[in-house]
């Protein structure tokens, strides 16, 4: 019986034995899931004191800023510190030369105001700007639209173009400014 009884002990210790691996693994597992759950929130910014800034926050504090501004008066939105809105005018101008070494000229323009009412003329009126900037870009001296000068006159000259249509529609919104983003002479 004694023998029975030391078989039955080093039964159970090499129980024990399997048992304690067995917990000793799924422990190790628990673990290194933990270490990794930390690590990817630890990455994410899961742990940072301040909330990771949102792309979309920093739109609504500038039209919480605009809508503030327009609550004030309408006046308000012509002041040169309202913040400027920009108008593409599209679709690009094609103007084609005679007798030059430059044969075709593509504009890409944007206008610049600082009242929406004066974007909303321009986009009413696009038919008439459209016609006297393409009149205008056609009858320009080649030579002189390949200088930075030259340039500067055509933008000044379209300006002047387009407030001149915006008044005698009675439009008391005038656009500011006028850029170039595209200039192709070939």
């Amino acid at each position: 019986m004694a023998g029975e009884e030391q078989e039955q002990e080093q039964d159970e210790v090499v129980e024990e034995k399997g048992g304690s691996k067995k917990i000793i693994i799924i422990a190790g597992g628990v673990l290194a899931l933990l270490i990794i759950v930390g690590a990817t929130l630890f990455f994410t910014g899961f742990f940072d004191a301040e909330p990771a800034a949102n792309p979309d926050d920093p739109a609504k504090e500038l039209t919480d800023d605009a809508d503030d501004e327009s609550a004030e008066g309408e006046d308000a939105a012509g002041e040169e510190g309202a913040p400027p809105v920009y108008l593409a005018l599209k679709p690009p101008f094609m103007v084609n030369f005679q007798n030059t070494s430059i044969r075709v000229m593509k504009v890409s323009m944007s206008v610049m105001a600082r009242d929406e009412a004066a974007l909303d003329a321009v986009k009413l009126h696009d038919p008439v700007i459209r016609n006297n900037i393409l009149l205008l870009l056609s009858d320009q001296n080649v030579d002189a639209l390949k200088t930075t000068k030259g340039k500067t006159a055509l933008q000044t000259a379209v300006l002047d173009d387009i407030n001149k249509v915006l008044k005698e529609r009675k439009v008391k919104s005038v656009v500011e400014a006028v850029f170039f983003t595209e200039l192709v002479m070939q």
